[in-house]
């Protein structure tokens, strides 16, 4: 007989059902039959919207069936209001994939609320800068000069993108996230906002860089702002651009034609700044350095020797720029104040088994060479 689901229990928070549902990439349908159909999915659907609270025993089955410690459904969020998530690719990506990877970044989310409790992390000092609707390029080049500045980049190549986020206070973390189409994304839950990139550029150092920067767009800009809209997804890819190579930097440096000295230019400009050829080129087309058909001329190139996949210069500028604050922050908790990450995790009321592969893939495991 299907548990009474109205029979009074420890406050639950209903987001915090729904998360670890969608953490696991399952519907309510699924979720049901998985619990051997002890609960309806109606009484699920309620349960999750908050207009009834499970008994102590549908949630515990929840929780098993969940793979989530009972304690997951209580723990408060960080105060701030509802997350936002800014994903890219909305249509080339599935609603059930969003949603995991939504839930993966709000259990680190989580488990950086509870390092901060015993290690200091970067304060945060990313500006505010919100980009009104309709905003002209112009706004945009000179919301991104103005973090340059703030930050104390000037005109000069971001010498290390996620680390520069990193030290104003962002957590940056990649995420496996194998067949999916989920693009790199950013999602702020209380104060500590999050940059998550995902593995479908773990080998390219130029396009993680702009995704870096594109999410940084997000956070200066977006505050509060209502995500996936076209407009506010071109906003951020301007912001990157601009903020990767600054105007007056590409007008000095950009080629106004396009001929055989010039792509070699244009290679050399991609190695010193960090940023694609075909980013480069979309830079030049949206200062009118070069024409909209010589833009356009340039890409049929690129496609035609196959630079639309693999650019010169790939393999040669390594591996991406890796993530170091979440891996050093662990660290210093274990040596400081001897704790574990499985303690840590604990105290955090998450599951280990999921926080063990984020925190995997959070960090780069290639072997350190000391000089």
């Amino acid at each position: 007989m299907a548990d009474d689901p109205t029979t009074p229990t420890a406050p639950l928070l209903p987001d915090r059902i729904r998360v670890a549902r969608e953490l696991r990439g399952l519907t309510q349908r699924d979720v049901v039959e998985r619990m051997g159909h002890t609960i309806s999915p109606p009484a699920l659907s309620q349960i999750e919207a908050g207009k009834i609270r499970p008994s102590p025993a549908t949630a515990e089955r929840l929780a098993v069936t969940l793979e989530v410690p009972l304690a997951f459904f209580s723990a408060q969020w960080p105060a701030g209001g509802q997350p936002l998530t800014y994903f890219r690719n909305l249509r080339s990506t599935s609603v059930r994939e969003r949603r995991r990877a939504s839930a993966q970044a709000l259990l680190l989310s989580d488990f950086v609320a509870a390092l901060e409790q015993h290690v200091r992390i970067p304060e945060i000092a990313v500006p505010t800068l919100q980009a009104p609707r309709g905003a002209a390029r112009e706004e945009i080049e000179d919301i991104a000069q103005q973090v340059r500045n703030v930050w104390n980049l000037g005109h000069e190549p971001v010498p290390h993108v996620v680390r520069s986020l990193e030290r104003h206070g962002i957590v940056v973390a990649r995420l496996r996230m194998g067949d999916s189409t989920v693009d790199a994304f950013s999602i702020r839950i209380g104060r500590r906002p999050l940059v998550l990139l995902t593995d479908d550029k773990s080998d390219n150092y130029v396009r993680s860089r702009f995704d870096a920067s594109h999410e940084l767009g997000h956070l200066v800009m977006h505050r509060g702002v209502e995500p996936g809209t076209k407009e506010i997804e071109q906003q951020a890819h301007n912001f990157a651009a601009a903020f990767l190579l600054p105007e007056a930097s590409a007008r000095d440096e950009l080629p106004g034609r396009l001929d055989a000295t010039d792509w070699s230019r244009l290679a050399e400009m991609k190695s010193r700044w960090g940023i694609s050829i075909a980013a480069l080129l979309f830079r030049a087309r949206a200062l009118r350095i070069i024409s909209a058909d010589a833009y356009q001329s340039a890409m049929r190139y690129m496609s035609f020797r196959g630079w639309r996949r693999q650019e010169p210069g790939d393999r040669e500028m390594g591996a991406p720029e890796a993530p170091l604050l979440l891996e050093r922050s662990v660290r210093r908790a274990e040596v400081e104040a001897g704790l574990s990450t499985e303690a840590l995790v604990r105290s955090a009321h998450l599951p280990l088994s999921d926080m063990n592969d984020l925190l995997e893939a959070a960090v780069d495991d290639r072997p350190i060479v000391e000089l």
